[in-house]
């Protein structure tokens, strides 16, 4: 048994756990296969690759990059991206900075009501802790006193009716595979709070290109709710993918759950290219070349 974990966050983005303690982490939970998923940045990625693995232990290089979807924020998973690859690091970093304009705007309107709030005391005077997990903006107004809870922040933000607006799934998912990731479409349940993302929208998602679900999330534990997903994967020859989608100390979704196994998945092609070693950048740029 081989218990697998592809979708965690450290403290690159909003988790908060450096790269060394997750490892620790992985370790104590007895995981052997893992991703890190940090959205919109690839940093703890990087810095995982460059570190010195027990053995037993298998990382896959990842990252989870935000689109926009019928208005709506959706989260998509990649795996093997090519670090050197132009558009897709714009991808990304273009994300990274709509997300703290967005911040920044909303720092900015509320500091027409609160008098302690202000976008110079923002970048000036504030120090973030990124152990606390999150991200600046929100620890800024909890560590404030202005909200006791993110769900409060989320609750301030609708009422502004700022709008975060990423790139569409289209051109996402081209520029991910160009660059010679394989893309999943994540926690496709979190959509659909205590149900089941539509077939329908399933199938968008497929012919919009996704190479795979992640079936395994702790949004959809029921076992109806993943014997759906998984024959949707079967019958239109999709991977099969899965997380705890872990933050740490940040939120409460636990690292390693829901337990998985590598043979509870199918994701052949991201071991192969592993397995391959010096091959890794060939077979990219196969992959790249069948686009």
């Amino acid at each position: 048994m081989k218990r697998t974990d592809l979708h965690m966050h450290t403290w690159s983005s909003d988790g908060t756990w450096s790269p060394v303690v997750l490892i620790e982490r992985l370790k104590s939970k007895n995981i052997e296969i893992f991703s890190i998923t940090d959205h919109d940045t690839i940093e703890s990625s990087e810095e995982m690759k460059t570190m010195i693995l027990d053995e037993d232990q298998i990382f896959i290089p990842g990252v989870e990059v935000s689109t926009t979807f019928k208005g709506r924020e959706y989260h998509l998973t990649a795996y093997h991206y090519d670090n050197q690859n132009k558009e897709f690091i714009d991808l990304i970093q273009r994300n990274d900075e709509v997300r703290l304009q967005y911040n920044y705007e909303f720092i900015d309107l509320q500091s027409k009501v609160y008098d302690s709030v202000s976008l110079d005391d923002y970048f000036n005077h504030y120090e973030e802790d990124p152990t606390k997990g999150g991200w600046k903006a929100l620890n800024y107004f909890l560590d404030k006193g202005i909200y006791k809870t993110m769900y409060d922040y989320f609750d301030a933000l609708r009422e502004t009716q700022l709008q975060l607006t990423f790139r569409n799934p289209e051109e996402v998912i081209n520029i991910l595979k160009k660059s010679g990731a394989f893309v999943f479409l994540a926690h496709p349940s979190y959509y659909y709070q205590n149900s089941v993302m539509p077939d329908f929208e399933l199938k968008q998602w497929k012919n919009m290109g996704v190479d795979g679900l992640e079936c395994y999330t702790p949004y959809a534990v029921k076992e109806d709710q993943l014997a759906y997903y998984k024959h949707f994967c079967t019958m239109n020859n999709l991977m099969v993918s899965g997380g705890s989608d872990s933050h740490g100390n940040f939120l409460n979704r636990p690292l390693g759950y829901p337990e998985i196994d590598i043979t509870d998945l199918d994701i052949s092609p991201l071991l192969e290219i592993l397995s391959n070693g010096t091959k890794t950048s060939t077979l990219i740029a196969d992959r790249r070349r069948k686009l």
